[in-house]
């Protein structure tokens, strides 16, 4: 067996007086914005060998998520007290606040250019500046939304609810396309190339279509719901969770129909956190078991690193440059490591 290329190594750490619910990196990577799930919003200062958090403000009975606008100096949260908070990347400071809906927004995404903010929040889609000046709201689709991603175009918003999945697309006037499937859809993910749309599902199984042609297959056997789908960043692997292993699925050659995924195993309890390497092929997972793993599908079939944490994982978020993993915990404790290349 081949001697693993790489390992992560612990930068920095720090406890945080909160359950970390979501993370957001700034584009320099030297920022990370925490939202907290008793509520509490940190601005997160890394410098490669410390970690200095700042509480900025809060979200009523508990924060839900964050994204950080691309290109740009600001992040939006979410919460529980139905609140849209815009806030400054350097100071901390609250640019706008919105209540769009009595339900709950807990899916943000921003267009790869980050010109404009899609949130979700019950059955409705919100279209937004990126300091919450609004710009359109959608007719309400037919049950709750439950994931949201936009190609890396940006072209293309996907909306996973039950029932399937369905496409927005805006120029040169708004289109909708569905993609059906009877069952429960929790994740949506684009491939990096465009050419594939997945979704995994409450009943054990993975369905993807081609979106040229409209063609549709699906995989099944997972033990209980697929609870996240990501690519790599060449498109040539879908990694999935729904169990203990790590499900990968190859889309080279002629594709995952009628083959066997790669199935990585490492972990004694359910896998909670899985997050791709932007620009690379390395994947982290995070489990019940308090472990954190790094892994290169395709090339190595067992763990290339491992490190216990604290608590359970509650989050991991690879930095825009591909170098640095957040991990966060559900007893608040934050910490980076650095993905380091072995000779």
């Amino acid at each position: 067996m081949k001697a693993p290329n790489a390992l992560l190594e612990l930068r920095a750490s720090v406890a945080l007086d909160d359950y970390v619910a979501d993370i957001a990196w700034s584009n320099d990577a030297r920022r990370l914005a925490i939202a907290g799930g008793e509520g509490k919003m940190f601005l997160v200062e890394f410098d490669a060998e410390r970690l200095r958090p700042r509480e900025i403000g809060e979200h009523g009975l508990g924060a839900l998520a964050v994204a950080w606008q691309p290109g740009g100096d600001a992040f939006v949260s979410s919460g529980q007290d139905s609140a849209l908070v815009a806030w400054d990347g350097s100071s901390g400071a609250v640019l706008q606040r919105r209540r769009p809906a009595t339900a709950w927004t807990q899916h943000l995404a921003f267009t790869p250019d980050g010109k404009t903010l899609a949130t979700a929040a019950g059955r409705q889609i919100f279209l937004w500046s990126p300091t919450l000046e609004p710009l359109r709201t959608l007719e309400p689709l037919s049950n709750t939304i439950a994931a949201l991603a936009f190609d890396r175009a940006g072209r293309d918003l996907a909306a996973a609810l039950q029932g399937g999945l369905v496409l927005h697309r805006f120029e040169p006037q708004l289109q909708q396309r569905s993609f059906d499937w009877p069952a429960a859809c929790l994740t949506t993910a684009f491939s990096p190339n465009g050419r594939v749309i997945v979704t995994g599902t409450q009943d054990g199984s993975v369905h993807f279509w081609y979106l040229a042609s409209g063609k549709d297959s699906q995989m099944r056997g997972y033990p209980a719901k697929v609870a996240d789908t990501v690519w790599t960043h060449d498109s040539r692997y879908l990694a999935t969770i729904a169990g203990e292993a790590l499900v990968v699925w190859d889309f080279g050659g002629k594709g995952p129909e009628g083959s066997r995924p790669i199935q990585l195993n490492g972990h004694t309890e359910r896998i909670e956190c899985l997050a791709a390497q932007p620009g690379g092929n390395h994947l982290v997972t995070g489990g019940r078991d308090w472990r954190l793993s790094l892994w290169s599908p395709g090339k190595y079939p067992q763990a290339l690193d491992a490190h216990l944490t604290d608590s359970e994982p509650s989050r991991i978020v690879w930095s825009p440059d591909g170098r640095h993993v957040a991990v966060g915990e559900r007893k608040g404790k934050l910490a980076v490591y650095e993905l380091v290349r072995l000779p």
